[in-house]
């Protein structure tokens, strides 16, 4: 038996796909027909200015697209710059409105200075009306204690020596310690436990009084003869025992008026001898 003749192989054939077919097809047809538009030079000048057309076109588009994005960014930009000019605009408002405010409160802090100061100089003024008015008083006061204190302690001397002449001196001593009642009160003011004040103040009242008193006595013993009696026992005793009365006198009236002071009869003068604001305490 014959061997049987081998068959050639073939390649299988691809496998059917429609759309590709006619995608293929399309494509085959389309080559044709710009084949032929080639072949014909009328047909070629149109396909070229078509073509041109087309790449215009799609410039003009993209020249489209940016045209539209560089407007949006523009306008994106003049709402920022908008918002930003409101902003703007709201402090500017904002800052002069609080401009406003600080001047108007300016203004009425300096009107109330103003009264305060008309009010601070209306109060200084009766107070020193009524300083003045009650000073007065009081100083009338001390004058009073201190003519009473030295009173006290003159006229027993001056009973003591008799004579209507002592009349006259009570007087005088009685004008002295009016004097140094007042003078006394705005001396010591509050320096009560200064004892060096209120002696200081007492001797020098008493030693003024005494010198008027020796310069009496050396007119006398200069009319009697020789300028040695001037410096004798008869000048140098009587002023010495003198001055003791008056330190005596104004010692009493001292006292009295701190008498005075501690019951509050009379009030002293406030702040100290070496300053003090003169009012009354």
């Amino acid at each position: 038996m014959a061997a049987a003749k081998k068959r050639p192989h073939l390649p299988a054939p691809p496998p059917f796909n429609p759309q590709a077919q006619a995608r293929a097809f399309e494509e085959g047809l389309a080559a044709l027909a710009k084949q032929a538009l080639q072949n014909d030079p009328e047909a070629a000048a149109q396909l070229r200015r078509y073509e041109a057309a087309v790449v215009r076109l799609e410039k003009a588009k993209a020249a489209e697209k940016e045209l539209e994005k560089i407007f949006s960014e523009a306008a994106k930009a003049a709402v920022l710059e908008d918002a930003a000019a409101q902003e703007d605009a709201k402090t500017k408002a904002n800052q002069l409105l609080a401009d406003a405010e600080v001047a108007a409160a300016e203004k009425l802090l300096r009107a109330a200075q103003i009264e305060y100061e008309i009010a601070e100089g209306e109060r200084s003024r009766l107070g020193a009306a009524a300083f003045s008015d009650a000073d007065r008083a009081e100083s009338g006061k001390a004058a009073a204690v201190a003519v009473v204190g030295g009173l006290a302690a003159a006229a027993p001397l001056a009973l003591a020596a008799g004579g209507a002449g002592e009349l006259l001196s009570l007087a005088d001593a009685a004008a002295c310690c009016a004097l140094f009642g007042v003078t006394y009160r705005y001396a010591v003011r509050e320096d009560a436990a200064n004892t060096q004040l209120r002696g200081g103040a007492i001797a020098a009242f008493a030693l003024v009084r005494a010198a008027g008193g020796f310069d009496l006595l050396q007119r006398t013993a200069a009319g009697g003869g020789g300028g040695d009696a001037l410096l004798s026992l008869d000048v140098v005793g009587p002023a010495a025992l003198y001055a003791a009365q008056c330190m005596l006198v104004f010692g009493f009236a001292a006292a009295a008026l701190e008498v005075g002071f501690g019951s509050g009869f009379v009030r002293r003068m406030r702040g100290s001898a070496t300053g003090g604001d003169g009012q009354q305490q």
